[in-house]
């Protein structure tokens, strides 16, 4: 056989078993209809962004010491790990219709009464205060909050704010990033505004409509865009700021009342 034969089928064989070798390591497929190059991505993972509901009233002796902890708590976690929204009610000046009716649907005919602490919906359910001192209540939100920031979220939530007419105008998206399909699923978002009295940390002024989302299939995405009521206002004719709004958006399931994600917006 000649040399230049021997070279050939040298090279050849080379290239086979290099074939083969890359295809028993997953990198391609060997099939009737050629080669193909196989996905290697793994699973996108979000960490979870907890949302707690804190329900008050002005008269309330003991809500003072609930908005404390809680107030601490966003401070030391940021609002990537925790949103706090203080929702106001029965008229007591800074409650709105939106917050009177959401309180009643998380609560229907059980026991009302505040402070009532909803952490991401009815996931978890603290209502009054677990002990007469600071310290004691502080530790029985950060563990009830702690437990919640372990579990994997399913959902990623993405959403930008432009300002049109003195409006902000919110859109974004909500992508399933887990290997099930979900479903009874809803977005939904609030307005909050930032009081200088205490208990006045970004109290809720503005609820939106829930939007339905159709049953979601893993990587799938659903659009989203909202318009609040609320207007931007100056605080005054001299002061050129506008005032400070909180904007928050989130994903509720409608049967359980459970929120499986939340994004607050810079």
């Amino acid at each position: 056989m000649k040399t230049t034969q021997k070279k050939s089928i040298f090279i050849c064989l080379i290239i086979l078993l290099l074939v083969l070798g890359l295809a028993s390591n997953g990198i391609f497929t060997l099939g009737t209809l050629g080669v193909f190059a196989q996905s290697t991505d793994s699973p996108k993972t979000v960490p979870r962004t907890v949302l707690a509901e804190l329900f008050v009233q002005g008269s309330c002796s003991t809500c003072p010491t609930a908005e404390f902890c809680l107030e601490d708590l966003v401070w030391r976690y940021g609002t990537s790990k925790l949103i706090l929204v203080q929702e106001h009610l029965w008229g007591d000046g800074y409650d709105i219709p939106e917050t009177n009716a959401r309180y009643n649907w998380y609560v229907g005919d059980s026991k009302k009464g505040t402070p009532d602490l909803f952490i991401d919906g009815l996931t978890k359910r603290l209502q009054d205060l677990s002990c007469d001192c600071v310290e004691g209540n502080y530790e029985c939100y950060k563990d009830a909050i702690d437990k919640e920031l372990t579990r994997p979220s399913l959902l990623d939530i993405s959403a930008s704010k432009t300002i049109s007419e003195s409006k902000y105008i919110i859109e974004g998206s909500v992508k399933n990033i887990s290997d099930t399909p979900l479903k009874d699923l809803a977005v939904c978002g609030m307005v909050g505004k930032e009081g200088d009295a205490p208990g006045l940390y970004n109290y809720i002024q503005d609820i939106f409509t829930f939007q339905n989302i159709p049953t979601l299939l893993p990587g799938a995405t659903f659009n989203f865009k909202f318009i609040p009521e609320i207007s931007l206002v100056r605080k005054s004719e001299i002061d050129e700021e506008k005032e400070t709004l909180h904007l928050v958006i989130f994903v509720q399931n409608l049967e359980t009342k459970k929120v499986l994600q939340a994004f607050y917006i810079e």
